[in-house]
């Protein structure tokens, strides 16, 4: 089965009902959801009558049941179901109007959440509903409660996914520039379009500060403003920040009219807030601003996902607000450090290690800094082995984790193995999501046979290190099962060196020697390490295992692959 949308839902629900009424030949089948968790906001019909006008009346013959009601004749049920509600008093009054005379009523639960009822009904005075009848209806209620399931779950994937690519839309403008407002600029825009909020302001201030200082400001409906407006309220006159100062967690404010008490925030912004949400950003447990997020024409249910995510844009900011200081701190010394030609070269120096120790081990960097090892970073082909490496099921596992979740997994995963790759004298290429990318033979040259050597190496101790790390994982209750990843390395030539340009550049590898690397990777199992038969020719025949040939798109001879133990002989 496609995975169902909730657009799609109701037409394969309609088919479904449609289905169950021309089967059992009845005179009218209605769906009715009551609760979000259905994601159908409207009933479903199928009545061959075709009469519009019953529609409304039939429907309220529906109302919220917690078991199965058989009724053979709606006759004996209105003399003997006395109405306590009004819900109740409708429902009588619609059978008595539509004349129904006989009804089977199931109801839907999800996750143990009443959602809806499927209601059967016929204008016969008397029926005696049949066992298979009652069967087949409870079948197809299982069915629509999987479809509604299925499209819930692929509403909250997609849901999922749109937040991270949020975040990493936010990510990326953090990392590609180096100018504060830009920065302040494209993080309030990405957060108020992706939450559909009226608007989004980024204030910087603490408690010592007498007023906030806004530093980027998006408004739904005029788009970015300049020059952006000052606060005319005092911090320790406005209640929402004082009481994001106390707790130092998010403000949520679902209605202004249910609390008149915080009816000053912290911009004098065109239009008041009629719900109202905003979250610190913190450094070192210190507020060091917020970011504001407001709806204006309506009362608003903040969702936990959409508060979760603003905590997480906030955390995206107060780094952005660090990087902008440092930053601005960095050109002072710079312009300070051009007094003299030692100090110009002193903060060359460290910008250099800075860069180099994003790949290379610290070693290296020092043979750099001192003279003792020159580096031409121009992309020119070398010999070298690439290693590949990917965790196993990252999708599900970061959809099970949450944001937060992953990132702590993540990160604490790259440090050891960017470690593991630094300690054999490896270069880390990239991070591609979860994968991580390693060279041998460059920028430093090495035999064929020792890039080898110090690639097995590493992809033996990632092994060794990952145990480690699903070991305290499973003790801290952030995973159930262990994390594996899979493993590819081949050897040949690539052309290596810096690509990019002014503003951005990496020193990388490029050339079909990767990508072979790369397709290893794909096709291993979890838990293997994938070798090339130019590979494997440097290890000892206990060391490894032939398995099938490899067929590349592009490659005219198919790869010979070989596994390798994890253990060493």
């Amino acid at each position: 089965m496609e995975p169902l949308d909730s657009s799609s839902l109701g037409i394969a629900l309609q088919k479904i009902i449609d289905q169950l009424g021309q089967l059992l030949k009845v005179d009218c089948c209605i769906l009715r959801p009551f609760h979000a968790h259905c994601l159908i906001k409207n009933s479903i019909f199928y009545y061959p009558n075709k009469n519009q006008e019953e529609l409304s009346l039939l429907e309220k013959t529906i109302i919220p049941i917690e078991y199965i009601e058989v009724i053979t004749s709606t006759d004996n049920f209105l003399t003997l179901a006395q109405p306590k509600t009004l819900e109740e008093t409708q429902r009588k009054n619609a059978y008595k109007l539509t004349k129904i005379g006989a009804s089977l009523l199931i109801p839907l639960t999800l996750e143990q959440k009443f959602i809806a009822v499927l209601g059967l009904h016929r204008y016969c005075s008397f029926y005696h509903w049949q066992d298979q009848e009652i069967a087949i209806t409870k079948m197809v209620v299982e069915q629509i409660t999987l479809a509604i399931s299925q499209a819930q779950a692929y509403q909250k994937l997609r849901a999922l996914a749109q937040r991270e690519a949020l975040i990493n839309r936010i990510t990326n403008a953090i990392r590609c520039s180096l100018e504060p407002q830009l920065i302040f600029t494209a993080i309030t825009q990405e957060l108020g379009n992706g939450l559909k909020v009226d608007g989004c302001a980024l204030s910087l201030w603490t408690k010592a500060d007498k007023f906030v200082q806004c530093v980027g400001l998006y408004d739904h409906y005029q788009g970015s403003i300049n020059p952006l407006p000052q606060s005319v309220v005092p911090i320790a006159s406005n209640p929402v920040l004082q009481q994001l100062i106390n707790t130092k967690k998010p403000v949520v404010l679902e209605d202004m009219d249910r609390h008149p008490e915080m009816t000053q925030f912290d911009l004098p912004l065109r239009e008041s807030a009629q719900a109202l949400l905003i979250v610190p950003l913190l450094v070192d447990s210190e507020i060091i601003g917020s970011i504001s997020l407001r709806q204006t024409d309506h009362s608003r249910r903040w969702l936990s996902t959409e508060i979760e995510l603003a905590k997480t844009v906030a955390s995206q900011a107060a780094i952005a607000v660090q990087q902008a200081r440092l930053y601005e701190k960095t050109k002072q010394q710079a312009e300070q450090l051009q007094k003299s030609e030692q100090e110009v070269k002193q903060l060359n120096q460290y910008l250099t290690e800075s860069v180099l120790k994003r790949f290379l081990p610290a070693s290296m960097v020092n043979k750099v800094a001192k003279g003792e090892l020159s580096l031409d970073l121009t992309p020119e082909p070398r010999l070298v082995t690439i290693l590949f490496t990917d965790l196993v099921g990252y999708t599900p596992l970061a959809s099970h984790l949450g944001t937060q979740g992953v990132a702590t997994l993540l990160n604490e995963y790259l440090e050891a193995m960017t470690a593991v790759v630094f300690h054999y004298g490896g270069t880390v290429d990239k991070f591609i999501g979860d994968a991580v990318v390693a060279l041998f033979g460059a920028p430093e040259d090495l035999t064929p046979k020792k890039q080898v050597y110090q690639a097995i190496a590493v992809a033996r101790e990632m092994h060794n290190q990952l145990d480690r790390l699903n070991e305290r994982w499973q003790s801290q209750e952030l995973i159930q099962q262990p994390v594996r990843f899979r493993c590819g390395i081949h050897q040949g030539m690539a052309v290596v060196g810096m690509f990019g340009g002014g503003q951005r550049s990496d020193y990388t590898a490029i050339g079909s020697a990767v990508n072979i690397a790369a397709r290893l990777q794909e096709v291993a199992d979890s838990g293997m390490i994938l070798v090339s038969a130019t590979v494997a020719q440097f290890l000892t025949a206990s060391e490894v295992t032939a398995l099938r040939p490899l067929e590349l798109k592009g490659v005219e001879e198919d790869i010979k692959m070989f596994c390798v133990k994890i253990s060493a002989v």
